[in-house]
């Protein structure tokens, strides 16, 4: 089962990876993660040759590039002490019914459902994490704890309309290409619509339920706020970034040598009309190779190290003065010419740029100690049978 099936046909494991299995492998949440630090360059294609690398992949990573920060006591490794271990659990050791919370019967399909979306996010993260008597337990338990919050959400009149449930059935569908791939998945999975609108539902109520039930009561001091500012100030760096110009002339990589001097000496014919006086920007519309910068004249935005080849890098930062223009440069798929807009030096965000987010981050841990306090306060109030 495909992760991008697991997640589309069941809400609730998607919701149970954020409840957390007890090996959190999902991405540390960064505070300045939305902060914006000035424009950035665009993540063109390989294909386009672009000059940004795959670090620079993530929407608007590019013009933040800072240390990320971790929540107080979150390591800065992928996974937590203590992840899962022991022996392999063969599937059929594990009976049909795995547990029974308040006479709802929790069974094995969703047990081992979950797991292999807990395994498939681990591996993200770089961490194979076999199928262990230990990995089924933690992920059972927040089976259990989704199913008592659900619970709690119907005893405590949360609903959700009929027209939320489609739009959100529709929005899902829109994940697979066509209508007959959606129900192929469907079927695959062994799933109907019915069932699938159901799981729908049962998600967005639980979701509604933590938005109007428990986060609301979920507050942040603003001395929380300004004391994890102080204690992670050398983090909220912005370093050096430079804003550039360039005209691209692509070439194979593959190319033979004289279809190389022949796209080089087209970039020194463009580079002498420039240092004659012609405008950059003319030129880049007119010749660059570049599609995702040549209708903005060339513009790259800024670009921080390590975000572009070794080749480009040194050529751009080693311009000093706005209009400086690079020898032309060459990568292995092609030649650039760089003409240098800024150069912006490094700074530290301010704690007014970064409060909100902290204070959003902050919230998000405290309603997550929340939720995981009213599953235990539910599961000790409740009748709730484990069989595995």
């Amino acid at each position: 089962m495909s992760k991008k099936i697991s997640l589309l046909l069941f809400p609730g494991l998607a919701l149970l990876l954020s409840l957390g299995s007890g090996c959190k492998a999902a991405p540390e949440k960064s505070v300045v993660a939305d902060v914006p630090a000035g424009k950035t360059a665009p993540a063109a294609s390989p294909q386009a040759g672009t000059t940004t690398t795959p670090s620079a992949a993530a929407p608007g990573a590019a013009n933040r590039q800072l240390a990320p920060l971790h929540l107080p006591g979150e390591p800065a490794t992928a996974a937590k002490p203590g992840a899962p271990s022991g022996p392999t659990l063969p599937p059929d050791k594990i009976p049909a019914v795995v547990a029974r919370v308040n006479g709802h019967e929790i069974k094995k399909a969703e047990l081992m459902d979950g797991a292999q979306v807990v395994q498939m996010r681990l591996a993200q993260a770089g961490q194979r994490v076999d199928p262990t008597a230990d990995l089924y337990r933690r992920v059972l338990d927040q089976l259990i704890a989704i199913e008592l919050l659900q619970q709690d959400a119907k005893a405590q009149g949360v609903t959700v309309s009929d027209a939320e449930v489609q739009q959100a059935v529709a929005m899902r569908k829109r994940g697979f290409p066509s209508e007959e791939i959606y129900k192929k998945a469907l079927a695959q999975e062994g799933v109907t619509e019915e069932r699938f609108r159901q799981q729908t539902r049962d998600g967005i109520t639980l979701q509604k339920y933590i938005a109007t039930k428990l986060a609301p009561k979920a507050t942040v001091p603003d001395q929380a706020a300004r004391d994890f500012y102080e204690k992670h100030k050398t983090e909220m760096q912005v370093p050096e970034r430079l804003h550039l110009r360039h005209i691209m002339i692509k070439v194979d990589p593959k190319a033979p040598p004289a279809d190389r001097e022949k796209a080089k000496q087209k970039a020194q014919d463009l580079l002498k009309r420039i240092q004659g006086g012609e405008d950059f920007a003319k030129l880049a519309q007119q010749y660059s190779d570049d599609p995702q910068s040549k209708a903005q004249g060339g513009d790259l935005g800024s670009i921080v190290k390590g975000q572009t080849p070794p080749a480009f890098e040194a050529a751009a930062f080693a311009l000093q003065k706005p209009n400086d223009l690079s020898p032309v440069v060459e990568v292995n798929y092609g030649f650039h010419i760089i003409q240098l807009v800024e150069r912006q030096a490094p700074t530290t965000l301010s704690f007014d740029q970064v409060k909100d987010r902290i204070a959003q981050v902050l919230k998000q841990e405290e309603v997550q100690k929340m939720i995981q306090a009213r599953a235990q306060e539910l599961r000790s109030k409740g009748k709730v049978e484990v069989f595995l």
